[in-house]
């Protein structure tokens, strides 16, 4: 079951077709729930209906597997957080790998998570819930990926980087070896990121400098309010 009908929802339900195709015994696609978007906006995708709707299904079917699907890591985690007040547990929450990722020996992947088309994670490294590895992205040796994180298209995050819970990196952004970004921080597209991050800033250019500092709304009151 996927949770969203947007962009990456539809991107979601492409690549566990493609599991499909290569997997007989991979899992099947039931449909969507979303609040927002009503059938006719969908895009094509099997909206199934609310959120009300899943908590009927986790309690019709005490196998469905959930993946949220939203590039907003904010939404995603308030997503996470409804589906889990509805009684999805941390069982419930299926990592997707596509087939034409590429996944080292020694990683751990979090619940939740999707690795897209072309996604690189080498070796003794550490992704984490609910994050977004996405197409062409790549993780080198020894890094360690915080919860609700999305890496875009063509990210490069090299070794031994950590990187904070919520933190957004945009298309194309390099992060160099051993640097640490702090929660809640975006990383602009094209960025180059030479030098440890703060906490909910935003950094953009080459060399990445800060430009500006939001209100820590990774915080988990912030997340409730939401919810």
């Amino acid at each position: 079951m996927v949770i969203g009908t947007g962009g990456h929802a539809a991107e979601v339900c492409a690549y566990v077709s493609h599991l499909g195709d290569v997997d007989a015994g991979a899992p099947r696609l039931l449909g969507c729930v979303d609040d927002t978007a009503s059938r006719d906006l969908a895009l094509g995708l099997e909206v199934l209906g609310n959120m009300r709707h899943l908590g009927q299904l986790l309690l019709a079917h005490p196998c469905l597997r959930l993946i949220a699907a939203s590039g907003d890591n904010m939404l995603r985690r308030v997503m996470v957080a409804r589906a889990e007040a509805l009684g999805a547990d941390a069982s419930a929450w299926w990592t997707l790998v596509h087939p034409h990722a590429s996944i080292g020996a020694s990683v751990e992947i979090g619940g939740g998570t999707c690795v897209a088309p072309g996604a690189i994670v080498t070796t003794r490294s550490r992704i984490g819930r609910h994050c977004i590895l996405n197409v062409k992205a790549s993780v080198s040796h020894d890094a360690t990926i915080g919860d609700f994180v999305n890496i875009n298209p063509g990210a490069v995050v090299a070794g031994s980087v950590r990187i904070g819970d919520g933190c957004y990196i945009g298309a194309g952004a390099t992060i160099i070896d051993k640097v640490t970004i702090g929660q809640g921080t975006v990383v602009g597209a094209g960025a180059v990121v030479v030098e440890d991050v703060p906490a909910n800033a935003t950094v953009v250019g080459v060399p990445a400098r800060v430009i500006k500092y939001h209100s820590a709304s990774w915080e988990p009151t912030a997340i409730a309010r939401r919810a």
